[in-house]
């Protein structure tokens, strides 16, 4: 569907397909000081890696652009649009989106999450769905929600779906924004934008380890399936396919286990290993990855010994016990006052366990460091001085 207007509710969906389409599209939304944002991407669920497939914004004017970065030659003018400090953008749950756009290159600026704001009401659940229910008492379409944004050309539905995303967050954002005033949380929202913010993309550190049963391994098995991880990120590139589609986990960790198997017969004989991986020349490859890894193992001398368990069960002594209840008395003090969902905003079952355990209040947010150190006087339990310390969520 190429150059297509759809109107729903009364707002004009322009997709926009062409540069010269983009040019005119950021000129316009350029003129506003704020815009609502919503990217479709696919992460591992149709193809290899974590793709843009789509970018929503509207001004609130009327008009809605679905901008396909398929067969455009330039993003840029989006990305310096989407950093300009002096524009709002309103995303509702922008923690992947924001991630995203890191990878791409593009450090977003001036975010304003209504998900995040709805969670400082103290929202039960804040998806885009519930608040728009809750607040405007209006239902939305939401079959598209699995929908493969990799195909062309888009649908009607998915246009409009795609649409729906954005063209609601202006009111949205007016009414949770006003509420969130009301309450004198405010600097709430604006701490925990700026932590949206800081948000940096970056790979997983020593992915295969992650694998469920790969703590099972033996060093050398461990290090065979490192080598065999690499070999399944190399085949799904080319597949285009997720990694998991090619070989799924647990036949990895298998062969990394049994790593004198036939690799032939485990082909043949094994559940969840893609079609293309059984042709001649890809069995080869299989096989002198893995032989590779084999020698390269015994060339640098690899244990077949078994790691410790890095899991170490917390000591419980009379003083972890006593600053654990002390703060879990401050948690349920400010769950009555601030409510059950806004309290995880402020603090959480690992800043009790952490404290227990060492001693240290490692707090990541100022306003509910202020918020557990008033509550905690306000009861009589008497807290360290806090470590602040700012990370991405």
């Amino acid at each position: 569907m190429q150059n297509t207007s759809l109107v729903h509710d009364g707002i004009t969906i322009r997709l926009i397909d062409t540069d010269e389409l983009l040019a005119q599209a950021v000129e316009d939304l350029s003129k506003s000081t704020e815009l609502a944002l919503d990217l479709e991407f696919d992460q591992h669920r149709y193809t290899y890696g974590f793709n843009l497939c789509l970018i929503q914004l509207t001004s609130g004017n009327g008009i809605c652009y679905i901008i396909d970065p398929f067969p455009l030659k330039d993003l840029q003018p989006v990305y310096t649009l989407l950093q300009n400090e002096n524009i709002t953008k309103i995303i509702h749950h922008a923690n992947n989106d924001i991630l995203l756009l890191d990878k791409l290159g593009c450090n977003i600026r001036a975010v304003l999450d209504t998900d995040v704001a709805a969670k400082v009401l103290n929202y039960e659940r804040s998806s885009l769905a519930m608040v728009l229910k809750e607040e405007f008492n209006k239902e939305i379409d939401k079959s598209q929600q699995s929908s493969n944004w990799n195909n062309r050309p888009l649908t009607e539905a998915q246009l409009t779906y795609a649409a729906i995303d954005v063209i609601y967050l202006h009111k949205i954002k007016d009414k949770l924004v006003n509420e969130v005033k009301e309450q004198g949380r405010y600097h709430w929202l604006q701490e925990e934008n700026q932590l949206l913010e800081s948000l940096t993309y970056s790979e997983p550190e020593n992915p295969h380890l992650k694998l469920r049963n790969a703590f099972r391994l033996n060093f050398f098995q461990q290090y065979i399936l490192k080598g065999l991880f690499a070999f399944r990120e190399s085949m799904a590139r080319t597949f285009n396919k997720p990694a998991s589609y090619v070989i799924n986990n647990e036949a990895l960790v298998d062969l990394a286990q049994d790593y004198k198997t036939d690799v032939h017969e485990w082909l043949n004989h094994t559940k969840g290993i893609h079609g293309g991986l059984k042709k001649p020349k890809n069995e080869q490859l299989l096989k002198q990855a893995l032989k590779h890894t084999i020698e390269e193992a015994k060339a640098h001398n690899i244990s077949q010994d078994y790691p410790e368990n890095r899991w170490i069960r917390p000591q419980r002594t009379p003083e972890t016990e006593a600053r654990k209840e002390e703060l879990t008395k401050v948690q349920k003090a400010i769950i009555a006052k601030y409510g059950e969902y806004a309290s995880r905003l402020i603090i959480t079952q690992s800043v009790i366990n952490e404290y227990s355990q060492s001693g240290k209040l490692i707090c990541l947010k100022k306003y509910a460091t202020d918020i557990m150190l008033e509550t905690a006087a306000e009861i009589g339990v008497k807290l360290p001085a806090p470590s602040l310390r700012a990370i991405n969520k």
